[in-house]
């Protein structure tokens, strides 16, 4: 449904002409966090890895899925969410198996190295830091064991899924 509207703003006041375009503003944004309302489809990532599609019900398994941010508009977007978390499970275990438990401490003494992506050359690489944890980033004990994480998970899985860099398949 496209309905217009005609309004003739020259009836308004100044302040009630942008506080009413601030309004219409925030009106057309489209909300960036999709949630279903009822009788929407929708789908998820069941307990088995599989795609699934469900009918929002509100009921308590939509809200929980919803809660930890397992509900998902196309069916694209699910399959990319679940492809994401397998290469961030693939390099967790790999510097879980690899890191020297020795040198894992943050502290003064300890390096950690991290595959970052400068957007600005469109390059790969890896950074060392000692002081700053990013909440989602792994972190490997060596810069070896970082490549050697990036060569056994696959480069081009970690640009697309992990930085959301378009690669050629």
């Amino acid at each position: 449904m496209n309905e217009q509207i005609i309004m003739h703003l020259d009836n308004l006041a100044e302040e009630e002409r942008e506080q009413f375009t601030k309004l219409l503003e925030k009106a057309n944004k489209e909300n960036r966090v999709w949630k279903p309302k009822k009788i929407d489809q929708y789908y998820y990532i069941n307990d088995f890895t599989d795609v699934c599609t469900d009918t929002w019900q509100e009921a308590g398994a939509d809200y929980k899925r919803f809660k930890i941010g397992n509900v998902y508009k196309t069916r694209e977007e699910v399959c990319f969410a679940l492809e994401r978390a397998k290469v961030k499970a693939e390099l967790k275990r790999y510097a879980l198996e690899h890191n020297d438990p020795e040198k894992e401490a943050w502290n003064n003494d300890n390096g950690h190295y991290m595959i970052a992506f400068n957007h600005r050359v469109n390059d790969l690489f890896i950074t060392r830091g000692y002081y700053i944890e990013e909440e989602s980033a792994t972190c490997f004990t060596s810069a070896p064991i970082a490549r050697d994480a990036i060569e056994a998970v696959g480069e081009e899985r970690i640009l697309k899924y992990i930085f959301g860099v378009e690669v050629e398949e």
